[in-house]
């Protein structure tokens, strides 16, 4: 079936764009992008971007859309509500796009789609979890599964492989940290267990040791961690030279958020979830990222914007049409079809995802032999 779904999604692609004009006399298609450049999340940012623009670089080579070429304008959220308001701001005022794709980090997606569907333009969010988000409006879709998925997932992996029933849990105070809280705590306490304690981090603090201390005073058996990369770092450095690990162990939902950023010593072992990888088209995106930019994505997160653009492409295209509405209205039946790097991605009445895959890892800290120093890695794990 996943061989038949590839072939169908190729066939669709070239009715879709029709011959390449390798020409491009025409002007442009325009549509926006707003991703973390810079900030805390800058490394997941940078990998959406990449993978923004091989998805436009390949649907030029293919004929481009309406016979013009696709251009993405990349703008900034500096990992940060505001950033991210202000960056939608300039492209829906000032470039007049009818789509923008992104941003990572629901606390963000939820102030600019909140925007933008007022405004009646196209969004899609590209690694943005919360369930908020299925509340916004018409004009916002999700190129990635909520928060109710992962977090129910992570929980139940959790029970399963450590038999523990008491876990505490430590997250982002925003709604992607929310969401995933309270997921995963609804299936701990279904399934006979408690979260004795719950602990929520404000982003940006020099020092998490208070936060460290509560989330292990009631003695967990587990811990589920949800963290962005820069405070991820420095919860698990602080806890490490504290002498705190839960005894059967960390669970962490999303491990490419962070996997890149901590130091391997202290992060060695965390069990937990990462989505979209090994699935539908995901080897052509993943070796087609590498020919492009000389190195392996960063994250998971990349590929789900790589993704929201080819959905975007053949929406334009399907509805003949470059206004915001048409390309909504779009949407719904070239995601039926689109087969992804991220595997099926059809979009639910309210622009969410129907579904979404998820493989279970483990990390691991080995020594790099080139640079002689630690490295972490991550691998899937069987028990």
């Amino acid at each position: 079936m996943r061989r038949l779904a590839f072939f169908a999604t190729i066939v669709f692609v070239l009715i879709l764009l029709g011959p390449p004009d390798s020409a491009f006399a025409k002007e442009p298609v325009v549509i926006g992008s707003i991703s973390p450049l810079t900030g805390t999340n800058a490394v997941q940012g940078n990998d959406m971007k990449n993978a923004e623009q091989l998805a436009m670089e390949e649907v030029n080579a293919a004929g481009g859309v309406l016979g013009r070429p696709l251009k993405i304008l990349f703008e900034d959220t500096e990992s940060r509500p505001k950033g991210g308001v202000d960056a939608a701001h300039k492209l829906v005022e000032v470039n007049k796009v009818p789509v923008i794709v992104g941003a990572y980090s629901s606390g963000i997606s939820v102030p600019t789609g909140e925007y933008t569907n007022a405004q009646k333009v196209v969004q899609i969010s590209v690694a943005s979890t919360s369930p908020a988000l299925r509340k916004i409006g018409p004009y916002f879709f999700n190129s990635i599964g909520l928060d109710e998925v992962i977090g129910t997932e992570l929980a139940k992996f959790a029970m399963e492989d450590s038999g523990a029933k008491r876990f505490a849990s430590i997250t982002v105070n925003n709604p992607f940290g929310i969401g995933i809280e309270i997921w995963s705590k609804a299936y701990v306490e279904q399934h006979g267990g408690e979260v004795v304690t719950l602990v929520r981090y404000d982003e940006r603090k020099p020092d998490y040791r208070a936060e460290v201390e509560r989330l292990f005073s009631k003695k967990p058996e587990a811990i589920f961690f949800t963290a962005y990369g820069t405070e991820s770092k420095l919860i698990l450095k602080q806890a490490y030279e504290m002498g705190l690990t839960p005894p059967k162990g960390w669970w962490a939902d999303y491990l490419t958020m962070w996997v890149n950023e901590v130091i391997p010593e202290t992060a060695d072992g965390i069990k937990g979830l990462e989505c979209g990888i090994g699935f539908g088209r995901y080897d052509h995106y993943r070796d087609a990222y590498v020919k492009r930019f000389g190195k392996e994505p960063a994250t998971a997160f990349g590929a789900y914007g790589y993704d929201a653009v080819w959905l975007v492409a053949l929406a334009i295209n399907f509805a003949n049409s470059t206004k915001s509405d048409d390309i909504r209205k779009a949407l719904f039946p070239v995601s039926r079809i689109y087969h992804g790097a991220t595997g099926e991605k059809t979009f639910d009445k309210d622009g969410m995802q129907v579904t979404d895959y998820y493989v279970r890892y483990i990390t691991k800290a080995v020594t790099d032999t080139e640079a002689g120093k630690k490295k972490l890695t991550f691998a899937p794990y069987k028990k």
